[in-house]
């Protein structure tokens, strides 16, 4: 992906030149989301500054691009699912798409036990009974990746981005360490704090502070096979085919 040196102006922000933990002024009311698609020259300056280690091989710009465009397109597709299940029980909707398939793997099945006995003519026309399996089972794939898992628990496809680049920083040679300023009421700081306040900030527009930031590296640290492995093949897959 090219690089961005003027972005446009909804993309323009001055959270990137703030001290790191910082809030950025919003004004009263905003309820608008800026949806990331490439970090902008200072956004990457100030983050690049945090590298206190020689990243190893590894474009840091290009895959933080990629890992916070596979987030958003996760949460699009979400979205829409949220959008399509709007008003309606959606164990509900499963279950009946669940029962549609059903009937007709059974319908092939019966069809199959008549064609065997020599019950029908040669020229019988088959019906297309693969085209409707092949769409109620891909719903329900989709409906077990992006509506069950989220049932009663915290946003996965944002525990997986800040994993992805917790990932992406230990990738580079960097490690998750950090300790806790003796004169700021035990405030943490580290370089990898900086980093995610920042790459955080600018993928999901949102500021994060030092002790937010310190307890997803916890997290992080005690739930490193807790996620859901498809949903971290899906947005693997999502980074990766844009190479």
């Amino acid at each position: 992906m090219p690089k961005r040196d003027n972005p446009p102006a909804s993309r323009r922000s001055p959270r990137a030149a703030s001290p790191v933990g910082a809030v950025p002024p919003r004004s009263a009311g905003a309820k608008s989301v800026v949806i990331f698609t490439a970090l902008s020259e200072a956004e990457w300056q100030s983050i690049r500054s945090t590298c206190t280690h020689s990243p190893q091989g590894v474009d840091l710009r290009r895959e933080i691009d990629r890992i916070g465009q596979a987030y958003w397109e996760a949460q699009a597709t979400r979205k829409m699912w949220l959008k399509k299940l709007q008003g309606k029980r959606p164990a509900k909707q499963r279950e009946r798409i669940h029962k549609a398939l059903m009937s007709v793997r059974q319908s092939q099945k019966a069809l199959a036990g008549v064609l065997a006995d020599g019950l029908l003519d040669d020229d019988f026309v088959h019906p297309d009974f693969e085209t409707p399996e092949y769409r109620l089972e891909s719903w329900l794939s989709d409906y077990d990746l992006w509506v069950q898992p989220f049932a009663g628990k915290k946003d996965p496809i944002k525990a997986e981005l800040e994993s992805r680049l917790m990932g992406l920083w230990e990738q580079s040679g960097g490690a998750l360490r950090w300790s806790r300023k003796k004169d700021n009421a035990g405030t943490p700081y580290a370089p990898v704090v900086d980093f995610l306040t920042l790459t955080l900030n600018a993928i999901l527009g949102k500021a994060f502070r030092p002790s937010g930031v310190a307890r997803m590296i916890v997290r992080h640290r005690g739930q490193r096979l807790g996620y859901d492995p498809w949903l971290m093949y899906v947005i693997h897959h999502r980074i990766t085919e844009t190479s």
